[in-house]
C-alpha cells in the first residue's frame, strides 16, 4: 500500500499547460526555500507535499478515448504528492491522500474546466475529462458503496436532482447493470480501474438523465462536484461513474466522507 499518488493533468487544445502555469494556481505565494517540494494542510488536518514536473518521462498516462499508444498518451504536467502526517483522529492515510488528490485537481478544473485529468492512488485510478464544447447529451450515473444507505434513507436519483437543479437536467431511476464499460473504452488504465472494482463491488444505483439540457465543461463539472458533496453526507468509500452520450466524463473512486 502506498502513501504517494501521481496526478496527470492536460488540455486538449491549444498550447500544452506549463508546470508553471499549473504552479500559479496550486501554490501562488511559492516560497523558494521548499523547491521542488510544496507544502499543503488537507481539509482533515493532513500534511502533504507535491512537487510538479514537465520531465518527458513523467508525463504518459491513461487515455480514455483518442488515439493512444497501449492504451497510454502524454500529458502536460505530473504532479507527485505524497501524505508524511495524518491529521489528529485520522487513521485512513489513502483516504486523506484521495481527498486531497480530488482537491488538488479541483482548483485546476475551476481554471482550466476543459481539462482532461487523472489520478493514481494505490493502484486505482480516479478521471475527469470534459466533452470538446456545449453540447446537449444524456447523463448515466453509477454509484457504489460499502455502505449505501436503506432505500428509504436515500435515493441517487433524488440526490442527483438536487445537484442538478438549474441546469435542465432531469434524472430517472436506471439499470445499474446497463452500463458500465463501453466497449471503445477498454483499453486503459481507468476503465480497468472501473471494471475490476465493480467486480468486487458491484453498482448498486444508478439514474438517468430524460432531459436533454445544453452542457459544457464548467457546468458539468459544477453539477458533479454538487453531486460528490451531497453524496459524502450519505456514503463512505463510495465509487461513482457519470458518462455523458455514453463517453466516461467522471470517475472517482472510495470518495470519503465529509470531514466533522
Amino acid at each position: 500500500m502506498s502513501t504517494d499518488a501521481a496526478v496527470l493533468v492536460r488540455r486538449p487544445s491549444g498550447p500544452a499547460l506549463t508546470a508553471r502555469e499549473i504552479a500559479d494556481v496550486l501554490v501562488p505565494a511559492a516560497d523558494p526555500r521548499t523547491a521542488p517540494w510544496h507544502h499543503r494542510v488537507g481539509a482533515d488536518g493532513s500534511r502533504f507535499r507535491f512537487r510538479l514536473s514537465a520531465a518527458p518521462g513523467d508525463l504518459s498516462g491513461p487515455v480514455v478515448d483518442g488515439t493512444s499508444s497501449g492504451g497510454e498518451r502524454d500529458y502536460d504536467c505530473f504532479v507527485h504528492a505524497s501524505i508524511y502526517r495524518t491529521g489528529e483522529g485520522t487513521d485512513d492515510s489513502l483516504g486523506a491522500l484521495r481527498a486531497f488528490c480530488r482537491s488538488l485537481v479541483a482548483e485546476l478544473h475551476a481554471v482550466w474546466p476543459e481539462a482532461e485529468s487523472a489520478w493514481e492512488v494505490d493502484e486505482a485510478y480516479s478521471y475527469r475529462g470534459a466533452p470538446p464544447g456545449p453540447m446537449e447529451g444524456v447523463v448515466a450515473l453509477r454509484l457504489a458503496s460499502e455502505a449505501l444507505p436503506a432505500e428509504s434513507e436515500f435515493s441517487l436519483v433524488e440526490a442527483a436532482n438536487r445537484a442538478a437543479s438549474g441546469t435542465g437536467l432531469v434524472f430517472t431511476e436506471d439499470d445499474p447493470g446497463r452500463h458500465v464499460v463501453p466497449a471503445g473504452e477498454a483499453d486503459n488504465a481507468v476503465s480497468w480501474t472501473l471494471s475490476s472494482r465493480a467486480e468486487q463491488l458491484p453498482f448498486a444505483a444508478a439514474a438517468r438523465s430524460t432531459a436533454i439540457a445544453p452542457l459544457d465543461a464548467r457546468r458539468l463539472g459544477e453539477f458533479t462536484e454538487r453531486l460528490l458533496a451531497e453524496l459524502a453526507r450519505h456514503t463512505s468509500g463510495a465509487d461513482l461513474a457519470c458518462w455523458v452520450n455514453g463517453r466516461l466524463h467522471r470517475y472517482e473512486v472510495a470518495l470519503p466522507p465529509l470531514p466533522d
